[in-house]
């Protein structure tokens, strides 16, 4: 059995910069509050929360603050990549073990040796990489693909996800095993609109943020603009409220952002969700009117997700999507920016 030589490996590995937790939030303070004690554990974390809420970067965050901290901290999107491509990227591969095998490729639980191995979401992965991950987390050990040689590594493992695992559990699409294996010491992190309070502070950073990056000099943002911004409710959570502050710093024609340096998604969020004055409707038009609010409410409520909606209001995913159509609703803008999705609306 092989023993993995740390320095053989440490210049390759993808490290990330430090990024700062920000947060007044109670929960999220909690959250913080059990942070040192993560870190100082060796068992695997389990990170679940919605696309955009900062899970790498809390992730980061433990690693940062664990014995491992001189060590790398490598991560790898478990949906980014297909089913052989992604085994290879954990397990590494022998030269001559597939076509375009051209050399030995060291894989990603080689890189993280005494450090951290941040995976995220972990619920993409497919059956027989879920076999493989299962054995080396309670192992340590694995052979490239193509390889007859154990290696023995010794990495702590941040898996992450932003479905229900324990639902796909149920539905035979995760291995139950390698969930508990996952799960031993969980970390559940609010969406953005759980925690609005942090919103003023991380609008701040962020402007500074991108101020600095596009070399703009700004003075900050006016009350009016930031009380919407506080008002919208972040379908795509922090990475949208992010992209979207580097947007207006690098469009603003003003030394402060103000409400016309907003998107138009968010001036107008809420403009088919309003009801009119129902003294001067007909009752087809006031039907039309709370129907649309209805919807629109519900949709927002489960991120423009189709079947769980449906499932919500007791309705077939067929009319639902007539009665959209009907009322000239576009469900997409509720689901978070750059989610793939069926014709369902699944995330």
């Amino acid at each position: 059995m092989q023993q993995i030589q740390q320095d053989t490996y440490l210049a390759q590995s993808q490290t990330l910069p430090p990024r700062r937790l920000i947060t007044r939030n109670l929960h999220m303070q909690h959250l913080l509050t059990q942070l040192s004690r993560l870190a100082e554990a060796r068992a695997t974390v389990l990170i679940q929360g919605e696309s955009g809420t900062g899970k790498e970067v809390f992730a980061h965050a433990v690693h940062q603050r664990s014995p491992r901290s001189r060590g790398p901290f490598i991560r790898l999107n478990c949906a980014a990549l297909p089913e052989g491509m992604l085994e290879s990227e954990l397990f590494g591969h022998e030269r001559g073990s597939f076509t375009g095998a051209v050399r030995q490729h060291p894989g990603r639980f080689e890189l993280a040796h005494r450090g951290t191995l941040f995976l995220d979401e972990i619920g993409a992965a497919p059956p027989s990489v879920q076999v493989r991950l299962l054995r080396v987390l309670q192992e340590q050990e694995f052979e490239r693909i193509g390889g007859t040689q154990t290696l023995k590594v010794d990495v702590r493992v941040i898996a992450a996800t932003n479905v229900d695992l324990k639902r796909e559990v149920e539905l035979g699409r995760f291995r139950e095993d390698l969930y508990y294996r996952l799960n031993v010491l969980p970390v559940l992190l609010p969406p953005l609109r759980e925690r609005r309070d942090d919103i003023p502070l991380l609008v701040e950073h962020f402007i500074q943020a991108a101020a600095q990056r596009n070399r703009r000099e700004l003075e900050g943002i006016e009350a009016a603009a930031l009380a919407q911004l506080q008002d919208y409710p972040w379908p795509g959570n922090i990475r949208q409220l992010e992209n979207t502050i580097e947007r207006m710093v690098v469009l603003a024609r003003r030394p402060s952002l103000g409400p016309a340096d907003l998107p138009a998604e968010i001036l107008r969020w809420r403009e088919e969700e309003k009801l009119e004055e129902l003294g001067v409707c007909s009752y087809r038009e006031a039907k039309d009117l709370f129907e649309r609010r209805f919807l629109c409410a519900a949709l927002r409520r489960h991120r423009g997700v189709i079947s769980q909606v449906a499932e919500a209001i007791d309705m077939s995913r067929k009319n639902l999507y007539t009665k959209m159509d009907q009322l000239k609703i576009d469900y997409t803008r509720y689901r978070p920016w750059g989610t793939q999705s069926g014709e369902d609306g699944e995330d």
